[in-house]
């Protein structure tokens, strides 16, 4: 169990190399893997000493298999588990011969996927029975300590040894900001939306690489994107529009079955951020187990996750390329009295008191052990600044709004200024972002001192329906 990013996999791929090194032994792994992405990956970084084992395998790729010509197998629960055909040719001197060894990555899977959704993974010990010579090592980063009891249980592990290490990363600052209960339902979810596009659309490519994860319902994903769009009009592309030019985009579980769209996705994830157009996504769990992203900045929860192992599984997407990162969580009442969402995480956002490091690390059975690290920038109850960047305006309500169109309308009247009612439309829905006269001269094209008029203007009618 060592924290996301950390390099768990060259554990096993060094596996090959050290037995025919040291041991003088050819050596198969066998790898378990949850999602396509993890394997694809993979399978560019092994090349032609690795294979993927599926139930459409090709003929040159079975006689691989059945001569034991490899050095890596992939594939999912689904497509060697039970599998008879398998098990036979798994069971030939071709594999009798070597060391062969069984990988479980991602192996949290097991208990939070094995009873309901991907039932298959409660039947992985089915392995031991056909490869009972073989060594089986579980990867992941988040088990607390019952977790790890339970998965022994379901892999049939035996004199088990435990590497560990806290899942916290140092690089992470961990922020929780209270979000407030507005209605209707989708202001409290403006709350998060628009500050952040609105921060977008002012420093276009400068603005970091960020994951806005949605949990409780994937419309509130479709929400966002709705929003981005209202917000940052042209701007959502940087150039061309088209697809792969878009600042932001959605993830969801639709979207991992279409390869096109999850290629440009993940492709403009990998790029360098200086290079690469996309700068959000909005996503729900579907993205990221495994996937080497490793140039996120910042992780924001528009809501909390369902259990502390989610939260550090996302939060854990940021910051892996060493360099300080942002991980910040928004919660409110409403979201905390769902049933789905474990006790752990609801006191996880009440806290007031204790450093949120100590406070996960604890939940994963390392004690305080984060309270003697030298973490520069922790959390929020260890520096209450951090906060500052990450408590917004509450959004304006449609009256609100209106109120502010309807005097724009007016001062645009009497000073006679030469404006299109969609540019009034978008200084009173984006109010806050056009309080900077700068951002009105980038995006209408008045003189300055119209500009400044406008700003000054729309400051003070902000104050007076914030002050209501």
């Amino acid at each position: 169990m060592l924290p996301t990013g950390y390099g768990k996999s060259l554990i096993y791929e060094i596996l090959p190399i050290v037995c025919r090194e040291k041991l003088k032994r050819d050596a198969c792994v066998i790898v378990l893997e949850p999602l396509n992405v993890i394997i694809q990956q993979q399978m560019l970084k092994l090349g032609s000493k690795a294979l993927t084992l599926s139930k459409n395998m090709c003929e040159t790729w079975m006689k691989r298999l059945e001569c034991g010509d490899c050095s890596y197998i992939f594939c999912h629960p689904e497509n060697i588990i039970g599998e008879k055909n398998i098990y036979t040719i798994l069971s030939k001197k071709a594999y009798s011969s070597k060391l062969v060894f069984i990988v479980v990555d991602e192996a949290h899977c097991v208990i939070q996927w094995g009873l309901e959704y991907r039932p298959i993974y409660r039947e992985i010990k089915q392995l031991r029975s056909v490869l009972p010579h073989a060594n089986i090592l579980a990867l992941t980063a988040t088990l607390s300590l019952q977790g790890q009891k339970e998965l022994q249980k379901y892999l049939l592990m035996r004199n088990t040894d435990i590497i560990a290490t806290p899942p916290s990363k140092d690089n992470i600052s961990l922020i929780v900001v209270p979000r407030p209960f507005i209605t209707p339902v989708q202001k409290t979810y403006d709350y998060v939306f628009q500050p952040v596009f609105l921060e977008l659309k002012k420093k276009g490519q400068d603005f970091p690489l960020t994951i806005i994860y949605c949990s409780g319902s994937m419309d509130w994903v479709g929400y966002g994107i709705e929003v981005a769009w209202k917000v940052l009009g042209d701007d959502m592309y940087a150039g061309e529009k088209k697809p792969e030019n878009q600042r932001v985009v959605m993830y969801h579980s639709s979207i991992e079955k279409g390869d096109e769209v999850k290629k440009i996705i993940y492709t403009n994830l990998s790029t360098n951020p200086s290079e690469s157009p996309l700068k959000i996504v909005i996503a729900t769990i579907a993205l990221g187990m495994g996937a080497d992203l490793r140039h996120v900045s910042q992780v924001i929860h528009a809501g909390p996750p369902k259990s502390m192992e989610a939260y550090i599984q996302q939060t854990g997407r940021a910051g892996r390329d060493g360099t300080q990162a942002t991980a910040v969580l928004f919660w409110n009442k409403s979201d905390i009295g769902r049933p789905d969402v474990t006790q752990a995480v609801k006191d996880y956002c009440r806290n007031c008191d204790n450093c949120r490091r100590s406070l996960i690390d604890s939940y994963f059975g390392f004690g305080s052990a984060s309270s003697d690290k030298n973490v520069p920038i922790c959390c929020d109850i260890c520096d209450s600044n951090l906060k500052n960047d990450w408590s917004f305006t509450p959004p304006l309500n449609s009256l609100q709004i209106h109120a502010i169109r309807t005097a724009i309308q007016s001062f645009v009247k009497i000073q006679k200024i030469q404006i299109s009612s969609m540019c009034v439309e978008s200084l009173a829905s984006n109010a806050s972002y056009y309080v900077n006269a700068e951002n009105i001269l980038k995006e209408f094209k008045l003189s300055e001192t119209i500009a400044n008029a406008l700003s000054s203007t729309i400051s003070q009618l902000l104050e007076i329906q914030i002050s209501k």
